[in-house]
């Protein structure tokens, strides 16, 4: 019995997405960041597993997804995971790119939001098989 043209393709595009999604990697809920952020205006936080690539810090009970920021760190390198827990709020970490940091008002609600990738996956851009694990946390600043 012959083979259509048409057959051959559509098989040749199932082989394809199942080789495809078996090559990803799978969504692991153990690395997805736990945080815990200490007393005072100037915190300590910190996160497990580490590291990440990048903590932010927002105001509220809201994460903003990189946008809206009132201070930030990211490893320096990119997307590669070389912050390393803990982080002081406001104290620039070793190799880290940092943005200014405005102090934390006694009472206040901040959202602290960190990053991390997938470090079993492989590739980036459009050919990534990586997950990404973002971890938040929201607490109020306390003096």
């Amino acid at each position: 019995m012959p083979v259509s043209m048409c057959h051959l393709l559509v098989r040749g595009l199932l082989l394809g997405v199942v080789v495809a999604l078996a090559s990803c990697s799978q969504f692991d809920q153990k690395q997805v960041p736990v945080i815990a952020v200490g007393k005072g205006l100037r915190p300590k936080i910190s996160w497990t597993p580490s590291p990440a690539y990048t903590l932010a810090v927002y105001e509220g009970d809201k994460d903003g997804d990189g946008v809206g920021a009132i201070w930030y760190a990211t490893g320096t390198g990119g997307y590669q995971n070389f912050l390393h827990s803990p982080v002081t709020y406001g104290v620039p970490p070793a190799n880290s790119e940092v943005a200014a940091a405005p102090p934390l008002q006694s009472g206040k609600s901040y959202t602290v939001s960190i990053a991390r990738k997938d470090e079993k996956g492989r590739g980036d851009g459009f050919t990534s098989t990586r997950q990404r694990y973002v971890g938040t946390h929201t607490f109020v600043a306390v003096e």
